[in-house]
């Protein structure tokens, strides 16, 4: 699941590079990559907490026994895709 997020993060960071050049913009690297790495980082979060407060199968009602992923595998792999999106934004702001 890991591997899947980290790719898919590559994915997103390698269209907008493609993005970028075709345009010439630059920046589109910074503020898309880094939107989308922050986004991914709050929808970590956000899973982690829900499976402390839920549990890793629950619901609010009752709890599945038939969710296929846990929350944690959720969590991780939203961290996974911030991470290239996020470097490429820290890479961009460093070469400034």
């Amino acid at each position: 699941m890991i591997k899947k997020g980290f790719i898919a993060g590559i994915v997103m960071v390698g269209t907008v590079l493609a993005l970028a050049a075709f345009t010439g913009k630059w920046r589109y690297l910074y503020f898309v990559s880094g939107t989308m790495g922050a986004v991914s980082l709050v929808l970590a979060l956000a899973y982690l907490i829900d499976s402390i407060v839920l549990g890793s199968t629950g619901t609010f009602f009752s709890a599945k026994k038939t969710r296929k992923v846990s929350r944690v595998e959720d969590a991780k792999r939203f961290g996974a895709i911030a991470v290239p999106n996020i470097l490429a934004a820290l890479i961009y702001v460093a070469a400034g």
